[in-house]
């Protein structure tokens, strides 16, 4: 027989079901207790028990991370780095997040694991320091390097206005044959020269070299231009800066009929010839152009380059040539032996000269040629926020995986800021990561998203979970 039986303790009453039944050993009637819970309505037999306690493991950093593995989940680079690297994808994913998400030395990674969601969308990852080496040893293999590029532009890019190319010094204290003593930006280093390929349009970086730190950049212009051809990027158009000029360079992008933009350097005859003969009649109203919230004087001619067709692009600046010739005049004003020389000097003072092969508006071609600073931030984001440098690397091929792995991270730092819109990176990853979770033997938590938060993940069309198991 079976019965249910109240008890009443303080102001609650609680339900038990009875069941009796004989024992066969003792030989007389025994009953068998269940707990069925706090009394909520007796007449409808309902019930409510307490949810048994779970034990609280660990608090971890949720958000950030989670935003970003969905974001990759969710486009085309977490299937690429899975159908190029295999296993490894996994932890170049986690390794990436880690870029983005905690801009410190790749040797703090596993710290961050620890303490991360991380370590339960990245599951059962060694990434002591020993191991991330191995790890980039085995995809800066050559080999994979090339794969990976061939199915990377296959699958992202698409260059139809041109592209940017560049070099940034990488400094370093490494003994490999390539780290090389160069010109850094303010003296002489130890370093490797890193060149950078971006899309003129989408500012998407597109592809990377890495060369002997006392290779000049005019050098690597045709073998760079010969490796995109191979990748099958096929440019119109280059953007470079006066590092690649040269009469080689030149011959070589006419030869293939790519046209160009490039600042002139202040050693060629052709520079001195312009400013010494064309600068006079500058400052005139006719060749006034309004960029922004200035106004710059804008001079074009047809030159003679090499044998062909181009045009110079005289473009001074008012407001700098003010500043620069206030301090050479206070510099050579008590100089007895300034000579004649000092009218040259002056008159370079707050000018640049730009060379196209082809014709540009004079209010488009400085818009056009600070399309430069695309690069030149992306160069600053690699240093900077992803602790590019100093390179602390044993081999060529380890080096070759940091450098691949910092690329990938900043693909993914491209493609988020397009879809941020109001936001930066930086400030959205920030504010994600106060988004905290709770580990349960069983179940994560997800603490409750605030107003940004929301609004920040449904621009993005990432649904973030209340509960989640592990």
């Amino acid at each position: 027989m079976t019965f249910i039986r109240y008890k009443r303790f303080g102001k609650k009453e609680y339900a038990f079901q009875v069941k009796s039944y004989w024992d066969p050993v003792l030989k007389r009637s025994r009953q068998k207790t269940k707990y069925l819970g706090e009394v909520i309505d007796k007449r409808k037999k309902l019930f409510r028990k307490k949810e048994k306690r779970r034990d609280e493991k660990l608090i971890l950093d949720f958000g950030d991370c989670y935003l970003l593995h969905e974001f990759l989940k969710r486009g085309k680079m977490a299937r690429l780095l899975e159908e190029v690297f295999g296993k490894d994808s996994l932890t170049m994913l986690a390794l990436v997040c880690y870029r983005l998400c905690q801009p410190s030395a790749i040797r703090y990674a596993r710290l961050w694991y620890e303490g991360n969601i991380a370590r339960v969308l990245f599951k059962d990852l060694d990434l002591a320091s020993q191991r991330i080496s191995e790890l980039l040893e085995r995809i800066g293999d050559e080999r994979a390097l090339r794969e990976f590029f061939r199915a990377y532009v296959a699958s992202f890019v698409a260059v139809r206005e041109g592209v940017i190319i560049d070099t940034t010094a990488l400094p370093n204290r490494i003994h490999l044959p390539f780290s090389a003593w160069g010109y850094g930006d303010s003296d002489i280093e130890k370093q490797v020269r890193f060149l950078f390929v971006v899309d003129r349009k989408l500012s998407l970086p597109i592809f990377f070299r890495y060369l002997p730190g006392n290779v000049v950049d005019v050098s690597s212009l045709r073998v760079t231009m010969a490796e995109l051809e191979k990748l099958g990027v096929r440019s119109g158009f280059v953007l470079v800066d006066a590092g690649f000029f040269s009469k080689d360079n030149i011959k070589d992008l006419y030869g293939v009929e790519i046209d160009f933009l490039t600042r002139l350097p202040a050693t060629t005859k052709l520079y001195e010839d312009l400013i010494k003969t064309k600068t006079d009649d500058l400052e005139r109203f006719r060749y006034a152009v309004k960029y922004g919230k200035r106004a710059l004087f804008i001079k074009r001619l047809k030159v003679d380059l090499f044998g062909r067709r181009a045009y110079a692009h005289l473009i001074l600046d008012p407001e700098r040539k003010g500043r620069e010739l206030r301090d050479l005049l206070v510099e050579v004003l008590d100089d007895a032996g300034a000579d004649s020389g000092i009218e040259y000097a002056m008159k370079r003072k707050g000018l640049m000269i730009l060379l196209s092969s082809f014709k540009i508006p004079k209010w488009e071609v400085v818009p056009l040629y600070y399309m430069k600073q695309t690069i030149e931030r992306l160069f600053g984001f690699l240093k900077d926020d992803l602790k590019l440098v100093p390179l602390r690397v044993h081999s060529e091929e380890t080096l070759r995986g940091l450098l691949l792995l910092s690329f990938v991270a900043l693909v993914t730092f491209v493609l988020l800021k397009r879809e941020l819109a109001d936001y930066t990176v930086e400030e959205a990853l920030m504010m994600m990561r106060n988004l905290k979770c709770k580990v349960y033997d069983d179940e994560i938590i997800v603490n409750e998203l605030t107003r940004e938060q929301r609004e920040l993940t449904e621009k993005l069309d990432i649904l973030v979970p209340k509960s989640t198991g592990i």
